[in-house]
């Protein structure tokens, strides 16, 4: 076997090739995690920016912030459960007094399938109104039950005119909210 002779010069260019390998590879290293660092200030910088902008309105966010869970509360309440139907036809009945509006008949019909959501599973609970009214006095009968305790759609509306009321037959349909 032969022996290899290296002299000095390719021993030297070796050793400084290796080392000179290794810095390059920290160097890559180094930059990927000055980039790193350099993403997350710029981020810190957005988010003090963002912060110093919006901190003269921080009350107004409270505020409005208690405002919507309030309103978020009540429309929850809004929802009828499956053994309040009795309390609806009350309710439509007793408050249509108020506004001179006469319920003849409130017939319910069979629950429908509505939709389903992260609050539960909802059906629409269709009833029948028969009414006399004044065309002023329905509407602001109407009105009022839009806003008023429970939600409620119109599906169907028919008013025959009759001096001095009108007859209004509808179809009203309540969301009950299920177990």
């Amino acid at each position: 076997m032969r022996k290899l002779k290296l002299d000095k010069n390719i021993i030297l260019i070796i050793a400084a090739s290796t080392i000179l390998l290794v810095e390059i590879f920290l160097l890559i290293l180094e930059v990927g995690a000055i980039s790193g660092i350099n993403k997350k200030i710029s981020k810190t910088k957005q988010d003090l920016i963002t912060i110093e902008r919006e901190w003269p309105n921080k009350e107004n966010y409270v505020k409005k912030s208690d405002s919507l869970k309030k309103e978020i509360a009540d429309m929850r309440e809004k929802f009828i459960l499956p053994q309040q139907d009795s309390a609806l036809f009350s309710y439509i009945s007793s408050e249509s007094k108020n506004f001179s509006v006469q319920i003849k008949a409130l017939k319910p019909q069979p629950l429908q399938d509505y939709a389903a959501s992260k609050l539960g599973k909802f059906k629409y609970l269709p009833i029948t109104v028969n009414a006399a009214s004044s065309f002023h006095n329905f509407a602001q009968f109407m009105d009022f039950l839009q806003d008023g305790k429970y939600f409620f759609d119109v599906l169907e509306m028919r008013i025959i005119s009759d001096s001095p009321y009108h007859l209004i037959e509808m179809v009203i349909c309540g969301l009950v909210k299920e177990k």
